[in-house]
């Protein structure tokens, strides 16, 4: 290791304490601020599907149930619906307002994150892919992590698409894992999900994969438990990039809406753009069907400058968030 990376390495501590200390989550503001915190899995680390995810989409329940004190320590909880509305009605806002999103519709966030909301009187948005709801749709991470852990990944090595450096390791790590998924991140989910078909991937695996997201009767109970608000994460989690046809992005944004309220039966106002990817076109489309909307930029809003629709938010997951320490210098924003 370098002098200079030793030297990082030493003073990382510190600049954690720094920022959990003295961040704007303890500070007073002048103005108006609203953290948005951005979730995707709740897991136990005994759950099989904890070691097939990527480390940054994963929290335990134990660090979730932390959070969810520490927020309530430093922040007004609001939903983000309610604060979208207030800010476009201009009415007062908390000073340090928070809220909590959930990104998908993973089945572990009803079976784990639920009870913790419903523990603590935290509202929180879950974005949903509409037309995965209730299937038994894999996104493609987990599918190569599966293969991947599996083993299989020598035979994914060989494939054009799929052979990215370190693909072919016998024996990857998560690291080794996340890695391959990040290079083929340059790819379209389109050439992705059929290169996995080309190999049968499903004939690859040792064991079937347990469904990844919840049924329709579980995001229903969600929803009526009046402390989650159901958003769109469009009907199939494309990339909304200027690759995509505007039928498509016709389909993706505006049919994904109309699916939540037939199914749900109530007005659906918030929209994520899958893997923060989007167009002018799509951002205009989403502008005209809904009030609000994020990104995956990292930040906190400014509540009198920021745009509605480009919402930015604050990524958790447990490696960096697993004591109040650590969560205090993530919500700081500075780390």
């Amino acid at each position: 290791m370098s002098a200079k990376a030793l030297a990082k390495k030493a003073l990382k501590p510190l600049l954690v304490s720094m920022a959990d200390r003295f961040g704007p989550h303890r500070r007073p503001t002048s103005a108006p601020r609203l953290w948005v915190l951005m979730y995707h899995r709740i897991l136990p680390e005994g759950d099989p599907r904890y070691h097939q995810e990527e480390p940054g989409m994963r929290v335990t329940p134990e660090s979730f149930d932390m959070h969810l004190r520490e927020l309530k320590r430093h922040f007004e909880m609001v939903s983000l619906g309610d604060w979208v509305r207030a800010r476009e009605a201009g009415e007062e806002l908390p000073q340090h307002a928070c809220a909590v999103t959930f990104d998908d519709g993973w089945l572990d966030n009803f079976e784990y994150a639920l009870p913790l909301l419903r523990k603590h009187r935290v509202p929180a948005t879950l974005f949903a892919v509409a037309e995965k709801i209730g299937t038994d749709f894999q996104f493609w991470p987990n599918v190569v992590s599966a293969l991947m852990l599996g083993g299989v990944g020598p035979t994914l090595a060989k494939h054009p698409v799929l052979g990215v450096e370190g693909m072919g390791a016998s024996h990857p790590s998560s690291d080794q894992v996340a890695h391959c998924i990040k290079q083929l991140k340059s790819y379209t989910d389109e050439a992705l999900f059929g290169a996995l078909e080309e190999l049968h991937w499903r004939d690859l695996l040792a064991e079937p994969m347990t469904p990844a997201l919840m049924n329709w009767a579980q995001l229903k109970e969600m929803q009526a438990s009046g402390w989650v608000e159901v958003g769109s994460h469009t009907c199939t989690h494309q990339r909304l990039t200027s690759a995509l046809p505007e039928t498509e992005l016709q389909r993706e944004i505006v049919e994904s809406r109309s699916i939540l309220e037939q199914k749900l039966q109530c007005p659906i106002s918030l929209f994520c753009f899958p893997n923060g990817d989007y167009s002018a076109d799509a951002l205009a489309l989403v502008e005209r069907h809904y009030t609000g909307a994020v990104t995956t930029q990292k930040g906190i809003n400014d509540a009198a400058n920021c745009a509605l629709h480009e919402l930015v938010r604050v990524g958790i997951h447990n490696d960096i968030t697993h004591t109040p320490r650590l969560f205090g210098a993530r919500l700081s924003g500075w780390v």
